[in-house]
């Protein structure tokens, strides 16, 4: 059904009720809908859109750099792409359309491509941090719009066009570096599709408990409550609505404290069965009168089925979670970020993107782009306050 309602946005000529002359659409918005689809030959990805793209008004005058020639490799035509995308929008939101997961960082043909060009032609087992919209532009295309997020206050891109081919080289500043890397979070994206069946269920209940006593050993920065930060850096900030999970009630995450905390009475006790216990409890909350469900809502017996609705609504909210980890900076930040990524690595805002980045620094000035990231307490271009402002503190990122 994914793929179904992708080909409807593709070819409706319908908006919000209004019937458009015709249904073209940017190229970095094709490339977002048909991120799940396959091609024989991977070059396809970028050729078959072309012509539904502002770029085939007029084949005659198509860009020089997406003009379909199979004599190419798939190399230069992805980054032909992503520059041509770069350009057209003056964002960096097309980097984000594939996270460079480990597997596909460790690769020999991850290798041969420039870390921050896109690799369509991969399966993609993670979800975007950001949220998209799609909208109508006054003539008539249809282009999406990042929601939410403004790490870099929507100050345009500065980007070196004469810089060689396979290097992207842009302006933005460094914010702070990577001091601890949590586990990654592996699941089968496929099961948590499915429904989220109660496997997976159980092994969110011993995982989150987990992470939340991890990180808040090393966490000294949190604008809110912890508990409030630890569920927005683990949903990247977004509901399972894709809505901003800033407004979201206390309700809906006050009882991860009290995950940790029983977690943590079943890790000192004497045999397993309390574990097997603490997580059936849980799962099955009207099973068990000893329950931290029951025990958060002695005083409320009403409420215990609405408190797991809340864990449910949770779950799937932490769909950004999946086949990433959580970090922490060195001024002691929590973020969550690429499962490629590694203690050392630099945090950067990158103008004209609209979250931070993790980049890693190589030898002679270069960096390698390892992926977008949600980091607390920079999401809102608070990075570009006071000194962020001044140029001075700006500089070129170029990456290969």
């Amino acid at each position: 059904m994914e793929l179904v309602n992708s080909i409807q946005e593709i070819i409706s000529r319908r908006y919000e009720g209004i019937e458009l002359a015709y249904h073209f659409s940017h190229l970095h918005v094709l490339l977002h809908l048909t991120n799940s689809f396959r091609s024989t030959d991977p070059r396809d990805k970028i050729f078959a859109l072309i012509g539904m793209s502002p770029a085939g008004f007029d084949p005659g005058i198509w860009p020089e750099q997406l003009a379909p020639n199979y004599a190419r490799s798939v190399q230069d035509v992805y980054a032909a792409a992503a520059k041509y995308c770069i350009q057209q929008t003056d964002s960096l939101s097309v980097l984000a359309q594939f996270a460079h997961t480990k597997e596909a960082g460790s690769t020999p043909s991850r290798r041969c491509f420039p870390s921050w060009v896109p690799r369509w032609d991969l399966a993609d087992s993670t979800h975007r941090i950001s949220a998209f919209s799609l909208h109508r532009e006054p003539e008539g295309l249809r282009n999406l719009t990042e929601k939410f997020n403004e790490a870099s206050k929507r100050i345009k891109i500065t980007m070196d066009h004469d810089a060689p081919f396979r290097i992207l080289r842009v302006r933005g500043m460094q914010v702070d570096t990577i001091n601890i890397c949590l586990p990654t979070v592996v699941s089968d994206q496929a099961k948590f599709h499915a429904g989220v069946p109660e496997r997976h269920g159980e092994y969110l209940l011993k995982l989150i408990p987990q992470l939340y006593t991890m990180s808040k050993k090393h966490v000294r920065h949190f604008p809110r409550s912890f508990n409030h930060t630890f569920f927005l850096v683990t949903t990247a900030g977004l509901t399972r609505e894709h809505r901003d999970a800033r407004i979201e009630p206390r309700k809906h995450y006050e009882f991860i404290e009290n995950l940790a905390e029983e977690w943590t009475k079943c890790q000192s006790a004497p045999d397993d069965a309390a574990a097997a216990s603490f997580a059936s409890s849980l799962l099955l909350p009207h099973c068990s009168d000893e329950s931290p469900f029951h025990r958060q809502c002695r005083h409320e017996p009403d409420n215990i089925q609405r408190l797991a609705c809340y864990w449910d609504r949770y779950i799937f909210a932490l769909q950004r979670l999946m086949n990433r980890r959580l970090f922490i900076t060195s001024s002691g930040h929590l973020g969550l970020g690429p499962a490629s990524m590694m203690s050392g690595d630099t945090v950067a805002i990158l103008f004209g993107g609209n979250v931070p980045y993790i980049l890693r620094p190589l030898e002679n000035k270069q960096w390698h782009f390892v992926g977008e990231c949600y980091l607390d307490g920079y999401m809102d271009g608070e990075a570009l306050d006071n000194e962020g402002e001044n140029p001075s503190n700006h500089e070129w990122f170029e990456m290969v």
